[in-house]
Order: structure tokens, then sequence, then C-alpha cells
């Protein structure tokens, strides 16, 4: 009886011992892994939000240009890093972000128009009208200066006058400014020659707008549609009437470009 009772303690002994390194096996088993913070420069594969894509609109508009109903010349419209041009004054910019952009719109022969639009959801329009760089007093100079070559001539004749006046003051050939291209003089023998021959007689001064004001209505019309970008003179810089310009002479030696009215224009 004793002997039983001292297997039954060892085996209970045993046991217990058992049952006291399970648990502290237990104990010593690694926790679940986390997965390690996300290291700057490293890539994180674990799904998150998805890109956002930026919601973009567009800008239309009119661009008119000062005392003419039709628009014929390049105008050039820069916002943010886009650049657009335009042969009609109508223009569409699609695509842009909304926000705040700086604008800027340029012609030859225009003041340029600088200005802020604002881009939302819904499609903005825009229309701006572009002023003359022209001081009013070389306007006039120029409608007198019209008047005096091409008062006899048809309209279209007057504006091709007036536009081969305009293609110098942008070539390189010749002086930048309206009113130093329509003085300018030229050295020849020693002797300074007007470019054109009515600043040389004075017939540039006959054109009084106060007593004459159909006159002068009449080649300021021409003058704008000019600066519009009517060219009927197919790009001349320079124009002379056949019948008083003797076969010798050098201007009958430059590049024509058409014939209208009295005058033979060229390049």
């Amino acid at each position: 009886m004793a002997k039983q009772r001292l297997v039954l303690i060892a085996a209970t002994v045993i046991l217990m011992i058992f049952i006291s390194g399970c648990a502290s096996l237990g104990t010593v088993l690694p926790p679940d892994i986390e997965k390690p913070p996300i290291q700057p420069g490293v890539p994180d594969d674990s799904p998150g939000e998805p890109p956002t894509t930026p919601v973009l609109s567009n800008l239309g508009g009119r661009i008119k240009l000062a005392g003419a109903d039709d628009v014929l010349r390049p105008i050039t419209i820069h916002i943010g890093d886009r650049v657009v041009t335009t042969y009609d004054g109508h223009f569409t910019i699609e695509g842009l972000e909304h926000g705040k952009y700086e604008i800027a719109i340029s012609a030859d022969h225009y003041q340029t128009y600088e200005g802020q639009v604002t881009i939302t959801s819904e499609p903005s329009m825009l229309e701006v009208t572009l002023q003359v760089k022209y001081a009013k007093e070389d306007l006039e100079l120029f409608a007198r200066l019209v008047y005096a070559e091409a008062a006899g001539e048809p309209q279209l004749g007057q504006i091709a006058v007036a536009a081969s006046i305009l293609n110098r003051v942008v070539s390189s050939d010749y002086p930048n400014t309206l009113r130093e291209v329509i003085l300018q003089t030229v050295e020849v023998g020693g002797v300074q020659y007007y470019q054109y021959s009515p600043v040389l007689d004075g017939r540039i001064w006959e054109l009084d707008p106060e007593s004459q004001p159909e006159a002068y209505a009449a080649s300021l019309e021409a003058i704008y549609c000019a600066l519009a970008g009517q060219d009927p003179s197919e790009g001349a810089t320079g124009f002379y009437n056949p019948s008083k310009v003797p076969p010798s002479h050098w201007v009958r030696n430059q590049t024509p470009t058409v014939r209208i009215g009295n005058h033979q224009f060229f390049l």
C-alpha cells in the first residue's frame, strides 16, 4: 500500500512538471510578426488611396481688334505654360486644371493685354478687345499718307497701300515705328530723299480731318482694316504708278506682287 502511494505521488509530480514545462514553453513562443514601418524612399506595396485625377475644364473666347469688324491677323494667347495662336479671333483651350492663370494676348501693331482668369468646373469664356499701340498723332499722320497716296484708288487699293506701310514697320529692313517708316529718308549721291513722295512734296498735309471728315474717315477705315490683318498687297513693302515711272527706274526691277488700280505693289 505504501509502495502504491509512492508511485502515485511520483506520477503526480512528473505530471505537474510536464504541465509546468508546457506552460513555460508557451510563454517563450514569438508573438505574431507585425509589418515593419514604411521607410522613406522604400515603396509601399500595400493597397492605399487611388491617385486623384485632376479635374479639367476649357477656356474659350473671342479677341477683337479695335476699329475693325473682322480679324485676319495672327493673335497669340499665353496662359500658364500653354501658347495658342488664333487667326480669326476665336479660340478654345482645352484641358486646363482648376485655378487662377496669368494670361497675355498679343498681336502685331496692338498693345499686349495682360490679366488673370479663373478656371472652374464650368467652361469659361473670355472676350477682349486689343487696342492699337500707335499714338493718335501717328495714326493721323498715317491717314494723311494713305489719303495722299491713294485717295483716287478703290478701297481695296487704299487698304493695300496701308498694309504695305505696316509691312515695313515689321520688316527688319526698315525702321520699327510707324512714324519713322513714314518719315524715313535715304541718302543717294549725298542727297537725302524721303521714301514717300507726298512727304517730299508736302501733299501729306493736304488732308484736313476737320474740314474733310468723310475723306479722313475713309482713310482711317482703310488703316484699321490693314491693322486687323487685311493685306491685298500680298506682303508688299512698296508700290508705284507704272504710268509715272520711266522704264529704266530701279523700282521696276523689284519683285512684283499684285497690281490694284493704278499701283503696282512689290516686295
